[in-house]
């Protein structure tokens, strides 16, 4: 099978998506200076057109693209869940097995699949192609670029294709290698899109040449409702019209809350045929159902267990401070399940919130996200104690499948992140969610 990554995967890293990217190209070459006002003027017409405004003022159109692209505030990229979950999935194959394809122009996903070639003990390299004569050696994993490379470091330079110039350029080439090369990853199994708004028009004509629509399940995407900015009732809404939209093209819809959950559905790929594989709803529902048939006695150890917890943060925080350990209920939601400093007498006593990056509550983001998150709480969410809460996923190994993000311990101290040593506070906190993510999977065995 094959991966294309789309603008999605890299904009859940904190790179910019591609109308930020071309207000940014706009403000940074004069073209425009206000922000408001490039947003405006892009909001009627194609980024890649307004990307030309702003190539025609630039003294170094490569250096400002990656000044746009890469902004100071970022400090070095990093790999999101989409990269972390491709990499995996293909240093778990032979070189070749897996097809990596990706629309974007940072190298991320080649530093994920480095770390997870590491981590499998794999002596393998990673290639970077943007030509058709680019090629990895023989013993190489290869990323297509489909539309070229631009690295942090000025060294990692390819070519590009940004503006409508450079789309049309590439259109008219009779057998651009990128067509050629996804249609022999066709012939050999299925192409998986994620992170993509299908907005390019050059992806659109070589899918629409490669005729998915004869191709049975040849064709399927991950759609993230966090990619489209809708509320959870707004994307129930519009669910029927994105799986027809795609399915008019021969390409089967996955729908997602977030991108966190398309990084997941990656992983379970390799688990699907196994004879005792269970969804990941299943195995977090069935943990979260086990816990409560033992509710008193898991009361009582865990609130014990997050009291001693308490004790290796309170270096960092000072003795004001808490610990809470929320639980995935299987069912899109994250209960309040034990706290360092009570007891709770029966299940209707536990607070449930929605998981989701746009939760209410930052555990519910965390989850959502499966990041360790850090939050200055918002005037409608603080109390007069507490001020900022870091919050670290638990990845606990369930039966019946990969490593599944399932809970999530958090902290509250009551002074503000900047009077904090947030570090070390991310540190220790994420050491104890790795020892929860243990206990929760020594419970469900």
């Amino acid at each position: 099978m094959s991966v294309l990554l789309g603008a999605g995967a890299s904009a859940a890293a904190g790179l910019p998506d591609w109308n930020s990217l071309a207000t940014k190209l706009l403000q940074l070459s004069g073209t425009i200076d206000d922000e408001e006002t490039a947003r405006a003027f892009l909001a009627g017409q194609d980024p890649s057109l307004a990307a030309e405004a702003a190539k025609a003022a630039a003294d170094d159109w490569l250096e400002l693209v990656r000044e746009a692209l890469y902004p100071p505030s970022l400090g070095e990229a990093e790999p999101a869940a989409l990269h972390l979950a491709v990499a995996s999935l293909a240093a778990g194959r032979l070189v070749g097995e897996v097809g990596l394809f990706t629309l974007n122009f940072d190298l991320l996903i080649e530093w994920a699949l480095q770390d997870a070639l590491d981590e499998v003990g794999s002596d393998a390299g990673v290639h970077a192609r943007d030509t058709e004569d680019d090629r990895a050696p023989r013993d190489a994993f290869e990323v297509h670029h489909l539309h070229g490379y631009l690295g942090q470091d000025p060294v990692d330079t390819g070519e590009i294709v940004l503006t409508l110039s450079d789309f049309t350029k590439l259109s008219a080439q009779s057998s651009p290698w990128q067509r050629a090369e996804l249609q022999s990853a066709l012939s050999r199994g299925p192409l998986l899109l994620a992170g993509t708004s299908y907005r390019d028009s050059d992806i659109r004509q070589w899918l629409h040449e490669l005729n998915l629509a004869t191709r049975p399940d040849k064709g399927f995407i991950l759609l993230a409702r966090e990619s489209f900015g809708l509320s959870r009732h707004q994307f129930d809404l519009v669910k029927d019209a994105l799986v027809a939209q795609w399915a008019s093209i021969g390409v089967s819809a996955v729908l997602v809350q977030d991108y966190s959950d398309a990084a997941q559905a990656i992983r379970e790929l390799s688990a699907l045929n196994d004879v005792d594989y269970l969804a990941p709803k299943v195995r977090a529902g069935a943990l979260w159902d086990g816990i409560q048939g033992d509710f008193e006695q898991l009361q009582r150890e865990h609130s014990d267990q997050l009291a001693r917890d308490l004790t290796r943060l309170r270096p960092v925080l000072g003795d004001d401070a808490n610990m809470t350990l929320w639980l995935a209920d299987g069912a899109g939601h994250i209960v309040r399940w034990s706290s360092h400093d009570r007891l709770y007498r029966g299940a209707e006593q536990l607070r449930t919130v929605p998981v989701g990056h746009d939760s209410p509550w930052i555990a519910g983001q965390c989850l959502g996200r499966s990041e360790i998150l850090a939050r200055n709480l918002s005037e409608a969410m603080s109390t007069r104690r507490w001020q900022s809460v870091v919050a670290a996923p638990c990845v606990a190994d369930l039966p019946g499948g990969p490593p599944l993000p399932t809970a999530v311990l958090s902290s509250a101290a009551t002074s503000p992140l900047e009077n904090q040593d947030l570090d070390a506070w991310h540190q220790v906190l994420t050491e104890l969610a790795e020892e929860w993510a243990g206990r929760l999977s020594t419970l469900a065995e």
